[in-house]
């Protein structure tokens, strides 16, 4: 089987959940010697110059010769297209050559919706997988289906109601935006949900539930074997690992602790591990710094800057618990997956994905997203909580791994061959 991967990004050139998802099946494919993988990943050109070479659209990835790049330069960040001749010819000379039995698309940013109308042009009869990483076809606002405005999860993406978030536009600008999206997934045979919140959200949205699939993404782990899980002598270090934005909810979780810190004498330190401060809005930075001002003595929060998943498993054996305290509906945590690698029992808000995957006392705990009392009660609870940790870090369940999500990729594909043939 030809099989290729269409990613957003790809980790050499910008890190994140999608791109490393996309090529960690892609190297895992490379593993089936029945698959002949190759990968494309589009970037922002304007971006990353050093990797749009002078008349070449596409181009090799160095020290990589199943993987290229596919430079973009005029994105419609609305419409998800990009409607360039030359990158268009560019992509039609790269399918022919390859001739993919299957395509497997991560994302349409930079990748733009066009590429599925010219893939089915090209090869009339290729298999086309799609997955739904985030929600960006249903949600302009980052794809994360949360009204910053009124700070809380959006219930209705109705084209009249999503002129809310974005008055400078009309309903029809939105309808026109939905229609471009729906008619492009039309070409697609097969959607990957990695959560159930997900593909109920693009149901409702107006994809065929027959259509989605619910494949939880993979994990690469990285925990020895026979490696024993220890904790700090108090065990009162809780940490979080993310993006240092607004909808991370870092402010929730900082709060939180400062509520718990005055009903105790004992000290409660916070590690967070974030990047992309640069990022957050100046009013949710003020936030916080308001929320540390008045903090009580016996709470202790440090700030170590971002990280990589090279480190993260040792990063994660610095903390006894980890916090997610998104109050946007994650459409699965990757984050997750990494602290339950480490063996480290994760306290989670019940933002979208997130409250499938967190069993209260058997991998963590769960709260209400945004409600500070709430996370306030279980660090509490699990402060020096030696019992409690010990019943969750030695007994908590694997995620899937890499094998296990390619084998379940592989069943959707065969699903959609059988069909075919009969």
């Amino acid at each position: 089987m030809k099989y290729l991967t269409v990613s957003l990004y790809h980790p050499r050139v910008m890190k994140g959940g999608a791109q490393y998802v996309a090529k960690d099946l892609h190297d895992t494919a490379r593993l089936d010697p029945g698959t002949d993988p190759v990968l494309l990943a589009a970037i922002d050109g304007n971006m990353f110059p050093q990797y749009a070479k002078v008349g070449s659209a596409i181009t090799a990835l160095p020290d990589s010769p199943d993987e290229f790049l596919l430079p973009g330069q005029r994105f419609n960040d609305f419409h998800h297209t990009i409607y360039d001749a030359r990158r268009q010819k560019a992509i039609r000379r790269f399918l022919e050559d390859h001739k993919p039995d299957v395509i497997h698309v991560h994302h349409s940013l930079w990748v733009g919706l066009e590429f599925l109308t010219l893939a089915r042009q090209v090869l009339p009869e290729v298999k086309i997988i799609y997955t739904l990483h985030e929600y960006m076809p249903i949600c302009y606002s980052r794809g994360q289906l949360f009204r910053y405005q009124e700070g809380g999860i959006c219930p209705d993406t109705a084209p009249d109601q999503c002129t809310r978030c974005f008055p400078d536009r009309t309903a029809d600008d939105f309808i026109l935006r939905r229609r471009g999206f729906r008619r492009a997934f039309n070409l697609v045979d097969r959607f990957i949900a990695p959560s159930q919140y997900l593909r109920q959200r693009f149901i409702d949205w107006g994809l065929d539930e027959s259509r989605i699939s619910v494949i939880a993404n993979g994990h690469t782990r990285q925990r020895p074997a026979k490696w024993t899980p220890l904790h700090s002598p108090g065990l009162n270090v809780f940490g979080f690992f993310g993006q240092y934005v607004d909808a991370k909810g870092i402010d929730v979780l900082l709060r939180a602790a400062a509520m718990a810190a005055e009903e105790t004498e004992d000290e409660i330190e916070i590690k967070v591990f974030g990047g992309n401060k640069e990022y957050a809005s100046e009013a949710y930075v003020k936030k916080i710094d308001a929320i540390l001002d008045a903090a009580p003595d016996n709470l202790r929060v440090t700030e170590l800057g971002a990280y990589s998943r090279d480190n993260v498993f040792d990063l994660m054996t610095t903390v006894d618990w980890v916090v997610t305290p998104s109050v946007w509906p994650e459409t699965f945590g990757l984050v997750v997956s990494e602290a339950w690698d480490a063996r480290r029992p994760v306290i989670a808000s019940r933002a979208g994905g997130l409250g499938e995957r967190v069993r209260d006392g058997e991998n963590g705990f769960s709260f209400l997203p945004g409600s500070s009392a709430q996370l306030a009660a279980i660090i509490g609870n699990c402060l020096g909580n030696e019992g409690l940790w010990d019943s969750m870090a030695h007994t908590m369940d694997d995620e899937i791994d890499m094998a296990q999500a390619w084998d379940a990729h592989k069943r959707v594909i065969g699903s959609l061959t059988a069909s075919d043939a009969a």
